[in-house]
């Protein structure tokens, strides 16, 4: 290409507000259902997070090698806000958090704003539209947010209230005409193949993303009847087509097991 090249104008597509973003979360221990149904969230204002933590952070060196050096990186944590409109900040956690804030059977009158625990709550996507506020931009997810301890403030005007939160596994950009897919799948006693809501798309390739186990799934979990949160399985696992299979290796999940698949499809 020529040093004097002329561009044009960008598209409008490259050009984002954050007004027109969809957001709408998947409860992570939701019951059997594939798909699972995502939660349209409302009073929304913005939604921040910044580069991850480290539980270990070291340059490694070897005699011989001078200044040559590896950066090892281990055990990520990504912070984040949620900013919401002020008078939603129950109804929003009441969301995150799977709990009905209200009367009734089933319901609870009072939102702690102190969390137990450290469970994952949600899946989040972000879908960003254009300013005609329907054409798909691109996606951004959140995998497996936990809600953290929340402060509040109440001055004399109008302000929005923020809920904290962090997250173990790393965010990702999911591209246009694509959304995400969370299947709940009761596992059987003797089922060796379960059959998913979708067939995923190739998303990230395990040799070069860390976080990453299999090409097509976000992640896949067994959750047994015992458990609070369902455990992620990093190896034996494979999708052909719209199928999910555990090697032999691995064995077959005990009846009583329901398995989480998170992946994306053509939408």
């Amino acid at each position: 290409m020529a040093i004097n090249t002329q561009l044009g104008a960008p598209p409008a597509s490259t050009y984002k507000k954050g007004r027109f973003t969809l957001n709408r979360i998947y409860d992570c221990e939701a019951s059997v259902a594939a798909p699972v149904s995502p939660t349209n969230l409302n009073s929304v204002v913005q939604i921040d997070w910044g580069e991850p933590s480290w539980d270990n952070e070291a340059d490694v060196f070897q005699q011989g090698g001078g200044d040559e050096k590896t950066q090892i990186k281990r055990g990520p944590r990504w912070d984040g806000t949620i900013t919401v409109l002020g008078g939603s900040v129950g109804n929003l956690l009441s969301s995150l958090t799977g709990l009905t804030w209200g009367t009734g059977s089933g319901a609870y009158a009072a939102m702690s704003m102190r969390r137990d625990g450290d469970n994952p709550n949600v899946i989040w996507e972000a879908i960003c539209r254009d300013a005609d506020n329907k054409d798909h931009l691109f996606s951004v997810v959140l995998q497996d947010i936990i809600i953290d301890d929340l402060g509040w403030s109440n001055p004399m005007e109008y302000t929005d209230s923020t809920i904290p939160f962090h997250t173990y596994h790393e965010p990702f950009f999911l591209l246009k005409d694509t959304e995400l897919v969370y299947d709940v799948i009761q596992a059987g006693s003797s089922t060796v193949e379960w059959a998913l809501s979708a067939t995923p798309i190739s998303l990230a390739s395990p040799s070069l993303q860390n976080d990453w186990d299999v090409e097509t799934l976000v992640y896949v979990k067994t959750k047994t009847s015992s458990a609070s949160t369902g455990t992620r399985k990093r190896s034996g696992v494979a999708v052909t087509n719209a199928s999910l299979a555990f090697s032999p290796a691995v064995g077959t999940p005990a009846s009583a097991t329901v398995l989480q698949v998170l992946f994306a499809k053509e939408s």
